[in-house]
């Protein structure tokens, strides 16, 4: 679904993911330059996004997929991507408003994070819902544009 969404940004040239996992989001995606990061070793960017985020250059694209439940500072963070892409698709948990998961320190609704997206330098250009069964969870999905960088 993320990767579908992030389909919504044409010409799309360069692209970040500094909590990529296994890459899959971002390796899926037609760019001609990719900054990938997470805490593996192998990764360009090496560390918590936090300070990773100031280790890239400004990108078209930012994704930022089941992270953000998951810092001290999501706000900040945000704030930060917003100084530094175009773009952004941001999935989070949708309406986890309970303490169910110790890894997720925080749980938002989608209001809750279209007043993050807006306070942080970010204008919704789409959203989506979506849920995969097994998983548990319901999935919010953004693709924004920076108001910082357009």
């Amino acid at each position: 679904m993320t990767i579908a969404l992030a389909s919504y940004f044409p010409n799309v040239k360069t692209i970040a993911d500094l909590s990529a996992g296994d890459a899959t989001i971002i390796s899926a995606l037609p760019a001609d330059t990719r900054y990938i990061g997470d805490f593996a070793p192998s990764y360009q960017f090496v560390g918590p996004i936090e300070k990773t985020i100031h280790e890239i250059p400004e990108v078209d694209l930012f994704i930022c997929s089941e992270t953000i439940e998951h810092l001290d500072n999501p706000d900040e963070v945000l704030v930060e991507i917003s100084k530094k892409a175009k773009h952004l698709i941001l999935t989070t948990p949708d309406g986890e408003l309970d303490n169910n998961n110790k890894e997720h320190y925080w749980g938002w609704d989608s209001d809750g994070v279209r007043e993050m997206l807006l306070a942080s330098g970010f204008t919704p250009k789409a959203f989506s819902t979506f849920q995969i069964l097994n998983l548990g969870y319901r999935y919010q999905a953004w693709a924004c544009d920076s108001t910082r960088r357009i």
